[in-house]
């Protein structure tokens, strides 16, 4: 008999970073054909835990990566907001690039990034929103920026503040770490001084990141 690798999901009762039992479903792994040995990635065991909560909040599991950095207050920073919509797009670049550099990449699902002319930024973003308001879950208004320009404000609701903190309690704490880090060093920046560390850090972006982001 050929011995073959065999896709397939299965649930395996685990617990979770506190110690808490749980119990994860649909966990992507591989059978082997002719023993039955299953075959199971510990990314894998992670990236279902992270979509098995957003599933609880009805939510995406790229959503969870927002909400963090929404939600994050490190320092003076006000718990629940992101100034304009310009940071949050290149707050979550950064968050992803974090996940990236400390081999946390697969375990955590973010959105795919395109390089636009104003930086790279989240692909899906636009609709995120506009779903995540039709859930009562934020609220976004047009604001005029420092720089005379006007974006988009993005606020959680009453209901998205429940939903971000209980998020923030149970997520592993290298996620929480992540979004503090990145909402610490990148939010305060104004869009040339940000526009100049991507180039600095990912030159792979200068040929395409030609203004600076005030969407």
């Amino acid at each position: 008999m050929e011995n073959r690798w065999i896709a397939t999901k299965i649930d395996i009762n685990t617990v979770n970073w506190k110690g808490k039992p749980i119990q994860v479903t649909g966990v992507k792994a591989l059978k082997n054909s002719r023993t039955g040995s299953i075959l199971v990635y510990p990314f894998e065991v992670a990236r279902a835990e992270v979509k098995q909560m957003a599933d609880c909040f009805g939510i995406l599991p790229r959503d969870l990566a927002a909400f963090l950095m929404i939600y994050a207050h490190p320092k003076y920073f006000k718990e629940g907001e992101v100034f304009y919509k310009y940071h949050l797009q290149k707050l979550l670049f950064y968050f992803w690039k974090c996940l990236e550099s400390q081999g946390y990449a697969e375990s955590f699902p973010v959105d795919n990034f395109i390089a636009a002319d104003n930086g790279p930024k989240p692909k899906h973003l636009n609709k995120d929103l506009e779903r995540l308001v039709k859930k009562k879950l934020i609220t976004v208004r047009r604001e005029k920026t420092e720089q005379g320009t006007e974006s988009k404000r993005i606020m959680l609701t009453k209901e998205g503040l429940i939903m971000a903190e209980e998020l923030w309690n149970t997520l592993p704490d290298p996620y929480i770490r992540f979004a503090v880090k990145m909402k610490e060093r990148i939010h305060p920046l104004t869009p040339e001084r940000v526009r100049h560390l991507v180039h600095n850090e990912y030159p792979e972006y200068k040929d395409t990141y030609v203004k600076n982001d005030m969407e």
